[in-house]
């Protein structure tokens, strides 16, 4: 067997603690390996490990199809150990939904590091797209009007779930758990975050936005492609369900009756969306979902 320099190095200085034979060979073995990890074999190790550390199904899934994705960027034939930045980087700029990836594969990556899987740290900085603390990122108007203008029929009712309606992203996902009944939306208690059934008003119009509800499959790189085509720019986290939230808070004028709607607290409700949207931007909001009409 060749050893390298690193080796040999390594192997004196164990040496030298007056380790058995048998700690020295296990050592060397585990670097050996460490070294011609594939990304394949690490990538199986690192969802196993996401498993272990009680992750959730979704996000356990999520990181399977990013990492399964990045292995049609990144030759199988490079070990994981000559992964560096700028080849990640390169692969990332092949890719769609780049910053959802970015998070995903910066995650993995130090995972790979703290194993010895990778001599350096991949670095994948993230862009900031949030907004100040204690300010909850919204659309304006003009980039609600322009998503209405570009989505597709067959995204149009999730985007009327979680922009219009409020409902958080994993909510709206669930469609087996909500119903449309007598001008009410039902959120049952399995879709709903707090394990708890809420009744939602719909307004005149939103029965046909209602009717085009379907189960998403990638979700992520379709809102993806919607924000670039309406030209949105930022996209704050949970900006969708803020936006809804403000709206609705000024609809209501009742503090309890928007938090009932939204599920959460009215102190949430008063302390993050009180006063973030005037009453005739509100009116305007609500009016562009009266005339938008899914096309036949």
């Amino acid at each position: 067997m060749n050893l390298s320099d690193q080796d040999r190095n390594i192997i004196s200085e164990i040496w030298s603690n007056n380790l058995s034979l048998v700690q020295v060979w296990q050592t060397y073995k585990q670097v050996y390996l460490h070294a011609s990890v594939s990304f394949e074999q690490a990538s199986l190790e690192y969802l196993d490990y996401l498993l272990k550390q009680s992750r959730t199904q979704a996000y356990i899934d999520s990181m399977r199809w990013v990492l399964s994705e990045m292995r049609t960027h990144i030759s199988d034939e490079i070990p994981l150990s000559q992964h560096t930045t700028f080849l990640v980087q390169c692969a990332l700029d092949r890719a769609q939904n780049r910053e959802h990836k970015r998070r995903r594969l910066s995650s993995f990556y130090a995972w790979c590091h703290k194993m010895r899987y990778t001599p350096t740290q991949v670095t994948l900085p993230c862009n900031d797209r949030t907004t100040p603390v204690g300010d909850p990122g919204m659309l304006t108007n003009k980039s609600v009007k322009s998503m209405l203008t570009h989505v597709g029929d067959d995204l149009l009712g999730h985007l009327w779930l979680c922009l219009c309606m409020g409902l958080r992203v994993a909510e709206a996902c669930r469609v087996e758990d909500l119903e449309c009944r007598d001008g009410y939306l039902i959120v049952g208690a399995k879709a709903s975050k707090t394990r708890s059934r809420r009744v939602i008003t719909m307004l005149e119009g939103h029965q046909r936005y209602a009717d085009m509800v379907r189960p998403q499959t990638n979700l992520r790189d379709r809102m993806e492609r919607l924000r670039e085509a309406s030209g949105v720019k930022v996209w704050p986290r949970n900006c969708m369900r803020h936006t809804a939230a403000s709206h609705w808070l000024n609809y209501y004028q009742d503090e309890q009756k928007a938090a009932l709607h939204l599920g959460h607290s009215p102190a949430m409700l008063h302390r993050h969306y009180k006063a973030l949207v005037t009453q005739s931007e509100s009116e305007e909001f609500f009016g562009l979902w009266a005339r938008k009409t899914p096309s036949q």
